[in-house]
C-alpha cells in the first residue's frame, strides 16, 4: 500500500469514478482531503461516499462543518475545517468518537489542524493539471494519494 499514486482525472465523472474505487479499497479511512478551492475536493467526496453504496446528495459542509451520510450499513462522515483553527474544535465536534466508531471520515481543509497527520489516513491531493487536454468543459485534475500510518 506504500508510496504516493497519481491519477489524472479528465472529467467530473471519472474523479466521481475514481473515488468510488479507493472507497472500496479504504472503507473505513480517515481520508484527509488536500486542494485549492474549487480543486474537486467535494466532488471527491461523493464519489467516494458513492464507493460505500450510500446514494446522498453530497454537499459542501462548508457552513455546517459536518455532514451525515446514512447507508444501510454504515454510515460516511463528511467534514469541513475552513472555518476551525485548533485540535480542540476538532475534538468538540466529535470527531475521534466518529473515527472510534469505525465509519469512514472525509476532511476537507484538513491543514487547518496539523495534528490530524499523525493518525493513520489516506492523504489525498487534488490539483488542477498542467497535463493538455482538448476537453473545454473540465480542467483536467491530478489527483495524489497515499496511504500513511499513525505517527508517534
Amino acid at each position: 500500500m506504500g508510496g504516493k499514486k497519481v491519477f489524472r482525472s479528465i472529467s467530473p465523472e471519472a474523479t466521481v469514478e475514481f473515488a468510488k474505487k479507493l472507497a472500496a479499497e479504504y472503507p473505513n479511512a480517515l481520508v484527509l482531503l488536500h486542494g485549492d478551492l474549487g480543486a474537486g475536493k467535494t466532488l471527491f467526496a461523493k464519489g467516494f461516499t458513492f464507493g460505500l453504496g450510500i446514494d446522498a446528495n453530497v454537499s459542501s459542509p462548508s457552513y455546517t462543518l459536518m455532514n451525515e451520510y446514512r447507508g444501510n450499513s454504515t454510515s460516511v462522515y463528511h467534514l469541513d475545517l475552513y472555518r476551525l483553527n485548533c485540535f480542540e474544535e476538532v475534538v468538540d465536534i466529535g470527531l475521534f468518537d466518529i473515527l472510534e466508531s469505525g465509519h469512514p471520515c472525509l476532511i476537507e481543509w484538513a491543514e487547518r489542524v496539523e495534528e490530524l497527520e499523525k493518525l493513520a489516513h489516506l492523504a489525498v491531493n487534488i490539483s488542477h493539471s498542467e497535463y493538455d487536454l482538448t476537453e473545454e468543459s473540465f480542467e483536467s485534475r491530478e489527483i495524489t494519494w497515499e496511504w500513511k500510518e499513525a505517527k508517534k
